[in-house]
């Protein structure tokens, strides 16, 4: 799964994003929850990744995206002003917390060890589905997972 496309502008591995997954899955269950928290219809919840040709429309126009674009650098992991106020003022607190878990993790050990320690962290370690990062009960098999992003 270590796919470019994979590699979120913000610094998030895709791979884990709650919105993939029920994409990928096809978890209509999945859909209706998250769709429903944000106010939109599950038929919206489309997405390979935000460098892919499908992007979650919320992420299509993302300022964080927008940002590392202007800057000419591939994510937040490469700017020495990370995290600055589009970082601190998303308006979804535990995904900031996320994003710095993830940015830091890529800069103190790589990108390669990052990714494996992101699939790792949200693999159950019952059954070894991969879960989303928001997961707290695994879909396959219903073993409770452990907090994740301290």
């Amino acid at each position: 799964m270590n796919n470019s496309k994979l590699l979120a502008p913000c610094g998030v591995y895709c791979g884990v994003c709650p919105y993939l997954i029920a994409y990928k899955n096809n978890d209509d269950k999945l859909k209706q929850k998250l769709a429903k928290s944000i106010g939109i219809k599950p038929e919206k919840i489309i997405c390979e990744g935000c460098n892919s040709d499908l992007v979650f429309f919320f992420c299509k126009v993302c300022k964080i995206k927008e940002c590392v674009q202007n800057k000419d650098i591939q994510s937040c992991a490469e700017c020495e002003e990370f995290p600055c106020d589009l970082i601190e003022r998303f308006p979804f607190k535990e995904f900031i917390k996320k994003v710095k878990w993830d940015v830091n993790y890529q800069k103190e050990f790589g990108k390669a060890q990052w990714i494996s320690k992101t699939i790792d962290l949200n693999t159950c370690p019952t059954c070894q589905t991969l879960q989303h990062w928001r997961a707290r009960i695994c879909k396959s098999c219903g073993t409770k997972l452990k907090e994740r992003y301290l």
